[in-house]
């Protein structure tokens, strides 16, 4: 009964399919370049056992691999019928650890750290585990921690860029009863960034969550969807461009990945929208809008 009252959760829902989402394209990256990795669980609902079945998947590719599951505070005999489930395959370890502190990890990791639901750590534990995986090469972070401010915002990402993961995305998952939690995921590497946005719109747009970008300053919920409604992005866009004057169009759509949740084919399609409705000005002013186009603030 617990395991379908967690199911019905909106938020754990939508956070464990894109967490499955994301682990899809993340093991099939590191088990194409690297010779082993690491997964990090510290909740201790069902994300675990779901992060063994995707690495389950990939059983064929994992000959010769090592990839470790690394449990904090929850014992590794908890995913033993998994792991018999799948078949043991090998290449794929279970391991635990009582307190993050003692965590040792070697190559590329991921570290799924969601202290809002049933966790053995803290936010403070959580930040701290953050910094120091950060400190190596090849490791990304996702975060869900209680709502805060814009400027809080600002300052979580601040921080998770000074640990060393340069590109970060927040987001808040709202529910229908208004009750929200700030998703935050952070990577060293810019491509894996945008492989995670497009796995955040992807998600089931019937899961009873909506999103809300920090960036905004309207608040503006945005339903989930592949095509999603692009006025805030469009009001975002709008507004650095006033503060810039002028820049190319590549610069906002760098803008668009680093600073909003939307991906740059969004913002590519918020300036052709722009142009044609005479809200931006544009150099060349005829012919395709391309990366290279420099747009401008159009005055009144």
């Amino acid at each position: 009964m617990a395991g379908q009252a967690e199911r019905r959760d909106p938020h754990t829902t939508v956070k464990r399919e894109l967490l499955v989402r994301y682990l899809d394209a993340w093991t099939s990256a590191v088990s194409r370049s690297h010779r082993s990795a690491t997964y990090i669980e510290s909740a201790l609902g069902g994300a675990a056992a779901d992060a063994l079945r995707v690495f389950g998947e990939f059983a064929d590719r994992l000959t010769g691999h090592q990839l470790d599951v690394v449990l904090v505070g929850a014992p590794a005999a908890s995913l033993t019928p998994v792991l018999r489930e799948l078949g043991e395959p090998p290449g794929v370890a279970v391991h635990s650890v009582n307190n993050s502190g003692d965590l040792a990890v070697e190559g590329p990791a991921l570290a799924h750290l969601d202290v809002v639901g049933e966790s053995v750590l803290d936010e403070q534990a959580a930040w701290r585990l953050a910094a120091e995986l950060a400190r190596a090469k090849g490791r990304e972070v996702l975060l869900t921690v209680p709502p805060v401010t814009a400027e809080q915002v600002d300052d979580h990402r601040a921080r998770l860029r000074s640990a060393g993961l340069s590109y970060v995305v927040a987001v808040e998952l709202v529910d229908d009863q208004d009750e929200a939690q700030l998703l935050m995921f952070a990577t060293s590497a810019r491509k894996h960034l945008a492989t995670f946005k497009d796995e955040l719109w992807a998600v089931d747009e019937f899961a009873g969550v909506r999103y809300r970008d920090p960036s905004d300053d309207e608040g503006a919920l945005v339903d989930i969807s592949l095509t999603p409604q692009l006025t805030p992005l469009r009001r975002m866009l709008l507004a650095e461009l006033a503060r810039r004057g002028s820049c190319s169009v590549a610069e906002l759509q760098d803008h668009t990945l680093l600073r909003t949740v939307y991906r740059p084919a969004d913002g590519m399609r918020v300036l052709q929208s722009a142009a044609s409705a005479g809200s931006i000005t544009r150099e060349p002013e005829k012919g395709r809008l391309t990366p290279r186009t420099v747009v401008g603030h159009a005055a009144g």
